[in-house]
């Protein structure tokens, strides 16, 4: 009654259900390996758009800066007219 499959066939069947588990995990890693890189590289683009951001509102808080000394010039010198 117990031998309703064969010995052969129920190892066949075994050594495919362990190949299976290990393609699985197998996948499971790569795609693990796949995100955890683009999450990585997305990491890297915000920093340098932070930085670049920075960046650029130092140079405009210069030129601000310079327009109003400009603007003072320009009146200093229309008094003296």
């Amino acid at each position: 009654m117990l031998d309703i499959i064969p010995q052969r066939d129920m190892e066949i069947s075994l050594i495919h259900l362990i190949l299976t588990i290990v393609s699985m995990g197998g996948i499971v890693v790569g795609v693990w390996v796949n995100l955890n890189n683009d999450v990585t590289k997305l990491k890297s683009r915000v920093y340098h758009l932070e930085r670049s951001d920075n960046e650029l509102k130092a140079v405009l808080a210069d030129i601000v800066t310079r327009l109003q000394h400009i603007e003072l010039l320009l009146a200093a010198n229309k008094i003296k007219e």
